[in-house]
């Protein structure tokens, strides 16, 4: 295969669990996987950013984890390309995320953070890196969050078939692909992973239940489940996004008391799984009324558990007959897909083209995102 329209899309997501790479290529409307790696996150950064997330949200610009972040980026796009014997000629342009250490709304104004550094990594790989694409979105009337849905739509949208495509990472996303005339409609439903996650580490001194195991093993509370559906948030209309600041272990200690029961740390684990898929099957419910089938994708769809209950859930609140399966089915693994959305947001902003977010983050209107380094 002619190696050309080659594009990098390389991040890693708020739980820190991996940093994930892939090669893409992009030729018409074609869009295919070249290569991909799974990489493991360097403790020594992952546990500065834990301990000293104060500190380095003062200074982050001076920070010296931008340079050491990008020096592990470029380590890992070295070592991809090197595998599959590609030229870093033949990459047009690579797309990266960095490490977001802090998002959401200030004083009525929008923000959202990331360390690594662009220009250190386009020195070090020698290929253009386009970065800031959240910046650029709030810099125009945005929220920077979710940038998903349009890469969803590009990619799995179907003239016959009402979609929605749901990326569970730490936040779980929406894209709700119409196969008419009807606008795309995306945004966060509310936490993916992070409940579940930071709730593992506080109370089994683990980093997030592997496959869903132990929450499986446990029943969801129906009255916690009712106390966190409260919160102001699932009543907020798109557009809409929220974070891991929000969505954190106080926020479950708040609810938590609120309930008056004294329940189990394994009850609890199963409520807050159940909380994730619940909310994304609200979503769909009344955004996406007509919708046939919903893939997932992003690191929530390896949880067992989670899976079941948007299954349950969705054949219960929409349909009997609805379809419940990962990006898998159309042919994109769901690790993949938000490496690929950094690409293709890449591709985008070489060619020119304009992106318009104003049904997703509220942006003023369609623009170019992304800032180029080289």
């Amino acid at each position: 295969m002619e190696k050309n329209n080659l594009y990098i899309g390389i991040l890693s997501g708020t739980s820190m669990d991996s940093i994930d790479c892939g090669i893409f290529q992009f030729d018409k409307e074609n869009f295919s996987l070249i290569s991909f790696s799974e990489n493991e996150y360097p403790l020594s950064i992952k546990r500065q950013i834990i301990h000293n997330q104060e500190s380095i949200l003062k200074d982050y610009k001076n920070s010296s984890l931008n340079t050491e972040l990008a020096m592990e980026y470029s380590k890992i796009i070295k070592n991809l390309l090197q595998k599959d014997n590609i030229k870093k000629s033949d990459i047009k342009a690579i797309g990266m995320h960095g490490q977001t250490i802090s998002h959401g709304e200030k004083n009525g104004k929008n923000f959202s953070i990331q360390i690594g550094c662009p220009l250190t990594l386009s020195n070090q790989t020698k290929i253009k890196v386009i970065a800031k694409f959240r910046q650029h979105d709030i810099q125009n009337g945005g929220s920077g969050a979710p940038l998903a849905p349009l890469f969803h739509e590009y990619l799995f949208q179907n003239s016959k078939t009402e979609r929605v495509v749901v990326n569970i990472g730490g936040i779980s996303n929406i894209s709700c692909l119409s196969c008419g005339k009807k606008k795309l409609i995306g945004f966060d439903s509310g936490p993916g992973n992070t409940l579940i996650d930071v709730w593992m580490k506080k109370k089994f001194n683990i980093d997030f239940d592997k496959d869903g195991k132990v929450a499986a093993k446990a029943s969801s509370n129906s009255e916690l489940i009712k106390i966190f559906l409260e919160d102001k948030y699932f009543k907020l209309k798109p557009p809409k996004s929220t974070s891991t600041e929000y969505f954190s272990y106080d926020w479950i200690l708040k609810n938590i008391n609120k309930s008056g029961h004294n329940l189990n740390d394994n009850d609890i684990l199963s409520t807050l799984t159940n909380l994730t898929a619940l909310t994304i099957v609200q979503s769909i419910h009344e955004y996406s009324k007509n919708c046939k089938e919903v893939y997932i994708c992003g690191g929530g769809a390896k949880n067992n558990s989670i899976m079941k209950n948007i299954e349950l859930e969705a054949k219960r609140i929409i349909s009997d007959q609805i379809i419940i399966k990962t990006t898998s089915d159309l042919n994109l693994h769901p690790k993949t897909v938000e490496a690929g959305l950094f690409a293709w947001l890449a591709m985008s902003k070489i060619n020119n083209i304009k992106l318009d977010y104003r049904n997703i983050t509220g942006s003023n209107m369609p623009t170019e995102l992304g800032k180029i380094y080289f």
